[in-house]
């Protein structure tokens, strides 16, 4: 009978070990990566070529032979920004903009045109996403208008400001050091790029991870 019991035991125990190890090994996991989807142009009526620049978010293939992971239900980002030498160019982390999020817009008629007005309940809906196996999640980085020097950190309150430039979030000719921080239930994870800002052009802005020792 003391064997039964004890054998009864050890199986619970067994089973309880292999739940834990399926919940960890099947948990959300993400990396934010450098967006190779192609270039992301466009122009405003009357003003010049602009174009936003991009990272993605990818819930990492799990290991075989399980089947994937869980996903990661909303997740926000942080973007804070930093000059090469670990020294803060924007004191405050910013709240980063998924772009399958809708504008925090609204469409209204003024005088019998169309416009739109911001929508502050899109603005903070607009920083969570779920983030699932089967399909990368774009990160707004930043903003540049061709012909000019700057770029600026662009991120759903940027529609407060004309052009989508806040002024606290210039960037002039330089390299940058961005901070990508992903939260989400369960998880946590932080990847640096390199942000590149090398002359007038939409040409001249680059991000790539951040490889300087």
């Amino acid at each position: 009978m003391m064997e039964l019991a004890l054998g009864f035991l050890l199986g619970i125990i067994a089973s309880g070990i292999a739940a834990l190890v399926y919940e960890y090994s099947t948990r959300p996991l993400l990396k934010t990566l450098v967006d190779d989807s192609g270039r992301a142009q466009g122009q405003l009526p009357n003003e010049k070529p602009h174009e936003f620049y991009h990272l993605k978010v990818r819930n990492l293939p799990a290991k075989c032979p399980l089947p994937g992971r869980k996903p990661a239900w909303s997740c926000k980002a942080n973007i804070e920004v930093f000059n090469t030498d670990g020294s803060r160019v924007i004191q405050d982390p910013i709240p980063a903009r998924w772009t399958s999020q809708p504008e925090p817009l609204v469409p209204v008629l003024q005088a019998g045109q169309p416009a739109n007005l911001l929508d502050p309940a899109k603005i903070i809906t607009g920083r969570k996403v779920d983030v699932h196996g089967h399909e990368d999640q774009q990160l707004s980085i930043a903003v540049k208008f061709d012909g000019e020097p700057e770029c600026h950190i662009f991120s759903n309150e940027s529609y407060q400001f004309r052009r989508w430039q806040n002024p606290a979030w210039r960037l002039e000719i330089g390299t940058y050091r961005l901070r990508i921080t992903l939260f989400y239930e369960r998880g946590r994870s932080q990847d640096d790029f390199e942000l590149r800002n090398s002359g007038p052009s939409r040409d001249d802005v680059q991000l790539r991870h951040w490889t300087h020792a």
